[in-house]
């Protein structure tokens, strides 16, 4: 006899146990879990958003591009490292307690920073142990995410709830450089740390399901973590991602500090129309991914992205920075909501904890690879060059089909 295939996360919505239709499902994205999910992710995307400032302090510590590369880099491996673990952890003690517990710690590693006044092994390791917690923080967190996305309606739903990392995107940069003109990285550490600790306690608020929409316990029932990353439908997106994660590794790392070199007074602005044009076109976007399909977002958002990464060469030139933000928030608007619901309508039913740690682990994995390269590169042949030849990840958008 044959057996059947697994049923992905949206096909178990279709029929129930003796084969007919289920009763219409209610729009889960406005039920309180959902925004409280949202709020705790964006009191801590907040925080990411303030450290695309934070190669500034390396500068002022005595820094260059390869050490900010470095740093950082450090940071996203310690995250990745720790990543085959959070699986398991998620498991046994459920996203809840994760998600929780690791914001408090993350809130604990940002202190650390506090009395580091030099570059070297110290603010290595305090960078290792950020990134390792915060970023079993953001799987948890994601994890939860998954078992809320009504059927059909992915799009719709992952635009919505990204706009919890694209409006902190528009406001986190100005606020954490008008922090750090007036009264230095010291204040703009705090700030950070009582972000995390909101986050932390919203969580404490979120009552998880007894029955998970889209399946749980992973460990009884659900695919491997090698199962996972070999499934022919999940592979191309595996790709994509990864891709993607590099591309805008040398955003996040590496405008900041060149804007300012090129004489650029106020580098946040980039960021902030960057995400309010993400965030403009995941307000009107949702639906419209729903009814195209996913699948064909994907190549003009690729494409559009690429536009507005390569023209970062221009910076300091003629509006060009200003222009890349246009260009590439579009593009960004619609990429993110579009893979991301993807991965989850093609994850097999049981294994949302360890689907969203693969799909997590490839972010840290570009963020780990792309500030070190790229850095190497900035200081061989300057930001500029650097940053105009790479993200050539849209050529794969041919495989998501």
């Amino acid at each position: 006899m044959k057996s059947e295939p697994a049923k992905t996360s949206s096909e178990i919505f279709s029929t129930d146990a003796g084969g007919g239709p289920l009763p219409e499902k209610p729009r889960l994205i406005f039920e309180r879990a959902f925004w409280l999910v949202f709020a705790a992710s964006f009191a801590l995307n907040m925080v990411a958003n303030l450290f695309v400032l934070f190669p500034l302090w390396v500068v002022e510590l005595g820094g260059n591009a390869s050490i900010i590369g470095a740093i950082i880099g450090t940071g996203s491996l310690a995250a990745l490292a720790a990543r085959p673990g959070v699986g398991a952890l998620i498991d046994r003690r459920g996203r809840k307690w994760t998600a929780m517990w690791f914001l408090a710690l993350d809130a604990i590693a940002i202190s650390l920073y506090f009395p580091i006044h030099s570059i070297g092994l110290p603010l290595f390791i305090v960078r290792a142990i950020h990134g390792a917690v915060e970023g079993t923080a953001r799987v948890a967190l994601f994890a939860m995410v998954y078992e809320m996305l009504p059927r059909g309606r992915e799009g719709e739903a992952m635009a919505t709830f990204s706009l919890c990392g694209m409006v902190p995107g528009a406001i986190a940069p100005l606020v954490g450089e008008q922090l750090i003109r007036s009264l230095g990285f010291p204040v703009f550490f705090a700030l950070a740390i009582a972000l995390i600790v909101a986050s932390a306690i919203v969580v404490s608020f979120v009552v998880e399901p007894p029955h998970p929409i889209h399946g749980s316990g992973d460990a009884a029932g659900g695919r491997s973590y090698r199962s996972l990353l070999t499934d022919q439908m999940l592979m191309p997106l595996w790709i994509v991602t990864l891709l993607f994660s590099l591309a805008l590794s040398s955003r996040l790392s590496f405008v900041a500090p060149y804007a300012y070199q090129e004489g650029v007074q106020r580098a946040g602005w980039y960021f902030a129309i960057y995400s309010l044009m993400a965030v403009g076109v995941r307000l009107t976007g949702g639906q419209i991914m729903d009814r195209m399909g996913l699948n064909r977002a994907l190549a003009p958002s690729l494409a559009v992205l690429a536009m507005g990464l390569a023209l970062l060469a221009g910076t300091g030139r003629f509006g060009l920075l200003d222009i890349a933000a246009v260009i590439g928030g579009i593009g960004h608007g619609y990429l993110y909501p579009a893979l991301s619901a993807l991965v989850i309508a093609r994850t097999p039913l049981k294994s949302t904890g360890r689907s969203s740690s693969i799909y997590s682990s490839l972010y840290d994995l570009g963020a780990m690879a792309g500030p070190y390269l790229l850095g190497v590169v900035a200081v061989t042949i300057g930001y500029g060059p650097m940053l105009s030849w790479r993200d050539r990840s849209r050529w794969l958008a041919r495989f998501i089909s």
